[in-house]
């Protein structure tokens, strides 16, 4: 357990930026409480998409053009590599 106990009351953001500039947080692990994260479906469908690009190995310029072309035809980038992927197999 760190010396000093974990800070309840910060002033400002500069002072909540400049005490996680000096310190790591696994000082603090058995002070810290659990919270439940809720994603907005839109947020999930992005994470989503985010791990089909990386498992694909795609490029930031590849990913892009997948995104316009989907939006251009009304669908999103998993439906499009879907289709891509189904016209060619």
């Amino acid at each position: 357990m760190p010396e000093n106990s974990f800070p309840k009351d910060f002033n400002s953001i500069d002072e909540i930026q400049d005490f996680w500039d000096t310190h790591s947080s696994a000082e603090y692990w058995d002070e810290m409480t659990d919270v439940d994260l809720q994603l907005s479906p839109a947020l999930q469908v992005k994470l989503e998409m985010r791990k089909l690009y990386r498992l694909l190995n795609l490029s930031n310029n590849q990913i892009v053009a997948i995104e316009n072309k989907a939006k251009n035809e009304n669908i999103n980038g998993k439906q499009l590599i879907s289709k891509w992927i189904l016209e060619h197999v």
